[in-house]
């Protein structure tokens, strides 16, 4: 069986200080992606002439006003033709590696439509803060309480995605949970022991960002109302809370979750690559 093609989008706004570090990571293992499509909401700030110096190797970028981060990712979507698709934001990066993983891992599993891996967060000076190695996104549980699901680290198909109705435009901060909430109950769901997807904290952030708080509030109580089986039952929580921490416990998720960090915290995103991409 032929592996699995891959399309990436890029959603780029106004995130000059971050952007050349996550084309980099990208055009690393250009090899592997079948498509690299890049969508910039016309930026100010000096991304549109990075945007341009990896221009060679970019199936299409624009730069021109849009409606938001989900509107730049539906639209870069209908471009894309790959198998499978993910979004990287300008502000997030992959790992070495990370697109193969994927690609291998769809390749075997034929029945699973969305795939997440372990996380590295880093701050705005690129220094790694924590290592996260969630539980992964399933159905189950999203039912219990947990939707903990990190987007630069998850990749789904594109039949699941169009399944589901792709992207809510008008979401513009919890979208991605939206679409995963739609996804899990056929999606087979799965979580990889690898590290795959970058994701920064910064002040300018949406979900860092006093700005922003109302927006997300709003959002927040529409995902309330629109799945009702997944959120505030506070008795199915609490269960749900006890069988993470028991699964974590055996799976020794937490203890490796803590030497990761010993050993990464502090790093720089450069000095992080280098000692993955050589195996070490």
């Amino acid at each position: 069986m032929p592996i699995p093609t891959v399309s990436i989008v890029v959603p780029s706004y106004n995130q000059a200080r971050y952007l050349d570090e996550a084309l980099m990571s990208l055009c690393a293992q250009r090899d592997q992606i079948h498509e690299l499509i890049v969508m910039d909401g016309g930026s100010d700030d000096g991304s549109r002439d990075i945007i341009e110096r990896y221009a060679p190797h970019l199936t299409h970028w624009q730069s021109e006003k849009d409606d938001g981060q989900s509107d730049a990712i539906i639209n870069g979507f209908k471009r894309a033709t790959g198998d499978i698709l993910a979004w990287v934001n300008s502000d997030d990066a992959l790992f070495p590696g990370a697109v193969k993983e994927m690609r291998d891992w769809f390749s075997c599993c034929t029945n699973t439509g969305l795939f997440e891996g372990n996380t590295i967060v880093v701050n705005e000076r690129s220094e790694v803060i924590r290592c996260d190695r969630r539980a992964g996104p399933s159905h189950r549980w999203a039912r219990f309480g947990y939707m903990r699901t990190h987007q630069p680290s998850t990749f789904f198909r594109r039949s699941l995605y169009e399944s589901v109705g792709g992207l809510d435009r008008s979401m513009h901060c919890t979208m991605d949970t939206d679409l995963w909430y739609r996804m899990l109950p056929t999606a087979n769901a799965r979580r990889i022991n690898k590290y795959i997807g970058i994701h920064r904290i910064h002040t300018d952030a949406k979900g860092e960002n006093e700005r922003w708080r109302a927006q997300y509030e709003k959002e927040r109580a529409i995902l309330d109302e629109r799945y009702p089986h997944y959120r505030n039952n506070p008795i199915r929580y609490q269960l749900g809370r006890i069988a993470y921490y028991a699964d974590r416990a055996l799976n020794a998720r937490g203890l490796q979750e803590r030497r990761d960090i010993a050993r990464y915290r502090g790093q720089s995103l450069s000095e992080l690559f280098a000692e993955h991409a050589t195996g070490v």
